[in-house]
């Protein structure tokens, strides 16, 4: 893999990871959604849990939740981001 690539990939992994991770805990502690900064925060990482987003149909829609697709999308990044670092060794 080229490692222009991978440095790359590796950054906008990880700052999607981060995204992704930071609405987990907004959701977690129930942050207020009329917060300008916590409403930029869940429109812009909506996006990125709509494949997984079919996981918490049931979960409340105010108030403190744990959105497990969420979690399940930030450990698949997690581990695709640990391979490319480990291509990028090699």
């Amino acid at each position: 893999m080229n490692a222009h690539v991978a440095k790359y990939a590796t950054a906008i992994g990880s700052l999607l990871l981060a995204i992704l991770a930071s609405r987990v805990l907004i959701l977690l502690f129930a942050a207020r959604p009329d917060n300008p900064g916590v409403a930029l925060l869940l429109s812009v990482s909506e996006y990125l849990r709509m494949p997984f987003a079919w996981i918490d149909t049931l979960q409340p829609v105010y108030g403190a939740r744990f959105e497990r697709g969420t979690v399940l999308e930030c450990v698949i990044l997690l581990a695709v981001l640990l391979w490319v670092r480990r291509l990028r060794r090699d």
